[in-house]
């Protein structure tokens, strides 16, 4: 009696690291904790429907991913301040860290075939340990397989969709990494056959995607570069230092343009010129319109149209004869 007494004491006094200990579980083992955690998923839905009345609208069926979203959602802490609802959630959890604590194994060996993407092995065991606790709130206890070959799809495909979201600068489904994977082999297939790489358009060929999708998916995967990099090791010439100055190339621009508006003028009278000057702001004085410009010269609105268009006419024959074109002198 004593001794049955000593191994109730010790097994109530087990410490986290016993409870969620990483020592692998037997078919039986699992199996029991399993039901256990079946058992205790389903009585705590009961209890919080039966303590709550207005969750009664919220009961889900009784299939493990929609009974695992009901407790994530409805057994927060008010709820929790119950005893029974408290003591029921304290060994769901119980139970499901201890399930998830026998495949972490599992997980990190999962998490460590994508060590090639640019995701850090941190990062990666963090999303193969929640691939992991999903695979647990699905997993329906009847299903004849063990938990681990259930739950390795689950880590994949967590992992699979946070390399996509993290690693490139454009986000990429699932689907799309699955392809680069594929074009990653068949370049390696021929490479070691003794080839030279293959182009895309061989890679489209052999995987019998189309070179438009095949391009884009490419340039959406390309490695990106600082402009701050080097070109060369040799010396400190950046790549900002090639690229363009586009405020300087509009001024040396702008600075041609009036040259060279400069030296059409020449051919025409003082009044053409004032016209003009008046007409397109020239001279940084602003546009004004016909009417404006013939109360300034005292002249007609008419009059203002004819003198405008003679000297356009002079400046397209000027220009054309130097080989310009007077429409990017002046717009008209």
């Amino acid at each position: 009696m004593k001794t049955k007494r000593r191994k109730r004491r010790a097994k109530a006094t087990s410490t986290p690291a016993e409870i969620y200990s990483s020592d692998l579980l037997t078919p039986e083992e699992e199996r029991e904790l399993l039901n256990g955690f079946w058992e205790c998923k389903s009585e705590l839905v009961r209890v919080l429907v039966r303590t709550f009345p207005r969750l009664r609208a919220h009961r889900p069926p009784m299939e493990p991913w929609p009974m695992a979203q009901f407790i994530r959602e409805h057994c927060d802490e008010e709820a929790r301040r119950n005893p029974t609802v408290r003591k029921l959630h304290d060994r769901y959890v119980t139970f499901k860290h201890r399930l998830a604590s026998a495949n972490i194994r599992l997980a990190a060996h999962v998490a460590k075939r994508f060590r090639h993407h640019a995701l850090s092995y941190a990062d990666l065991l963090q999303e193969a340990v929640c691939g992991l606790m999903q695979a647990i709130d699905r997993f329906d206890v009847s299903h004849g397989t063990r938990l681990a070959t259930y739950a390795t799809w689950w880590i994949r495909q967590t992992l699979q969709i946070a390399v996509a979201r993290q690693s490139h600068l454009v986000s990429l489904s699932p689907h799309h990494l699955q392809e680069l994977g594929l074009l990653q082999q068949e370049s390696e297939a021929l490479a070691h056959g003794g080839k030279h790489l293959p182009s895309t358009q061989e890679l489209a060929k052999r995987t019998g995607s189309s070179l438009e999708h095949l391009t884009h998916l490419q340039t959406a995967t390309r490695t990106p570069v600082s402009l701050n990099a080097v070109l060369d090791d040799d010396s400190d010439f950046k790549l900002t230092e090639a690229m363009p100055d586009n405020n300087t190339n509009d001024a040396r621009n702008n600075a041609e343009r009036q040259e060279a508006l400069r030296f059409l003028m020449e051919s025409l009278r003082p009044r053409e010129k004032r016209v003009l000057d008046l007409r397109f702001g020239l001279t940084g004085t602003g546009a004004h319109s016909l009417r404006q410009i013939g109360h300034l010269l005292r002249i007609s609105k008419e009059r203002v149209r004819q003198i405008q268009n003679r000297a356009l006419e002079k400046l397209r024959a000027s220009a054309e004869r130097v080989g310009w074109e007077v429409s990017l002198l002046l717009d008209d």
